[in-house]
Parts: C-alpha cells; sequence; structure tokens
C-alpha cells in the first residue's frame, strides 16, 4: 500500500483494462479509466502516473506518449509487446517505463512505486559546475542563469552524469539506471543505443556546449566539470578529451 493518495489515470481499451483498475486501487492507487485519446489530453494534468495502452484503437499510442510528454512532465509508463523495437520507441517516445503485456502485477506495482520516488526525491543537493547549475528539487537546469528546457529523461540522464563527475558510465548502466531497462547484458543493441545517443545529443545542443559531457570511445560517458571552459557557443563538432556524439 501506498503512504498517500496518488491519483493514476489509465489509458487503455483492451480487453482486462477493468480488472487492472480493481488491481490499482486495490493497491491503494485513486484510478481513473479513458479510452479516447481525446479524453485523456484533456485531464493528463490532474493525475501523478499516467498509464497507457500502446495499442489503442482509435488513436496511434506512441504519438499519444509524444503528446502527453509535450503537455505535461508527469511520469508515464507504457504497455506494449515484448518486441523490443516496440519498448524502444516507447521510450523514445516518451515513457519513463515501458512494460510487457500481459504484466505481472507485483512488478507493475513495484514500477509505479519507483517511479513516484524518482519524481517526489526532494532535498537532493543543488549541482554547480562552472556556468552549468542543476536543481534537482525544482527540476531545473541553468547555464549563465538563463533556464534550459530539459525533458524528464533528459534531466535524469544530466543528472546522473553531473553528480558522479569523472566516473565513465557504460551504455548499459545508462539504461538500468535511468531507463530502468530490464536487460542486464553488457551488449547494448543499436536501437537501445541510439535512444542514448538522440538524448546526450539533445542534452549537449541545448547547453550549448559538447564540453559539458565526453564520451569515452568504446566504454562509455562521463561529465566534465570543466564545462565551456570560457566557450560560449557549440557549432557541434567540438569534443572534449572524447567526442561528441
Amino acid at each position: 500500500m501506498i503512504d498517500q493518495e496518488v491519483r493514476v489515470l489509465l489509458i487503455a481499451d483492451c480487453e482486462g483494462s477493468e480488472e487492472m483498475v480493481k488491481d490499482l486501487v486495490r493497491h491503494g492507487f485513486e484510478t481513473e479509466r479513458v479510452q479516447v485519446a481525446a479524453e485523456a489530453m484533456a485531464i493528463v494534468r490532474n493525475f501523478d502516473v499516467i498509464l497507457i495502452d500502446l495499442d489503442l484503437a482509435d488513436f496511434d499510442g506512441l504519438t499519444l506518449c509524444k503528446r502527453i510528454r509535450e503537455a505535461s512532465e508527469v511520469p508515464l509508463i507504457g504497455f506494449t509487446s515484448t518486441h523490443e523495437l516496440d519498448r524502444v520507441l516507447a521510450l523514445e517516445g516518451g515513457c519513463d517505463d515501458c512494460v510487457s503485456k500481459p504484466y505481472p502485477s507485483r512488478e507493475l506495482m513495484a514500477r509505479v512505486g519507483a517511479l513516484l520516488r524518482r519524481a517526489r526525491k526532494l532535498d537532493q543537493p543543488m549541482l554547480v559546475a562552472g556556468q552549468l547549475e542543476i536543481d534537482p528539487n525544482l527540476r531545473k537546469v541553468r547555464v549563465s542563469g538563463q533556464l534550459i528546457g530539459l525533458t524528464r529523461k533528459e534531466f535524469e540522464l544530466l543528472y546522473l552524469l553531473a553528480a558522479d563527475p569523472g566516473k565513465i558510465f557504460s551504455r548499459s548502466e545508462l539504461l538500468r539506471r535511468v531507463w530502468e531497462y530490464d536487460r542486464m547484458d553488457p551488449e547494448v543493441t543499436s536501437l537501445a543505443s541510439r535512444t542514448i545517443d538522440t538524448h546526450l545529443s539533445s542534452i549537449r545542443k541545448k547547453l550549448g556546449s559538447s564540453h559539458w559531457i565526453v564520451t569515452v570511445r568504446g566504454i562509455g560517458f562521463r561529465f566534465s566539470e570543466e564545462g565551456l571552459s570560457g566557450e560560449a557557443d557549440w557549432d557541434g563538432q567540438g569534443s572534449s578529451n572524447g567526442e561528441a556524439v
């Protein structure tokens, strides 16, 4: 059971949806179910967690995920088949996590709980490295005082790297710790690697420099406290003891 009221929106029209609602309520979640994408978009901001079946009849589930993410930073869990392609596309589409169908009840509740804990972490220290400031409590990032807009995953990825500067994070570790990827194999597929590369490339562009996040060829990535090192702009070609993605 949970220690405080959490509102869950279930977007699904598949068989078994009613049982899922009962399961969530049984575990202490105040749950509402909708079956139409337009109806869901009108109320997404009223919920703490959103669960979405990617196989909706009236609308493409991945497109709906992207639209929800554009409108809100609410934690989002997708339901999809066991195909890795679907799981990667869901993560790229804005989902914070992805559960295979049919889902084990205990696994789903554990994932919802873990997602809520991450979203509600308080009293984490602000990280400052030169002109870069990362506030985990307000989930805000600034460079030279200018607010930088990052997505939820971009923020979590940047904070993970910056909280342990100098440490080299492998691709598999980033997938495990940021995306809660359930495969622990050292070898990461090209699709999963593309997810990491896309997010890192976006972070670098938004920060205005490739120097904050260094690629260590064949090993992984690390955060550099040297940051901009006096350089105001990034043309997408530079590197610092490593290579930009």
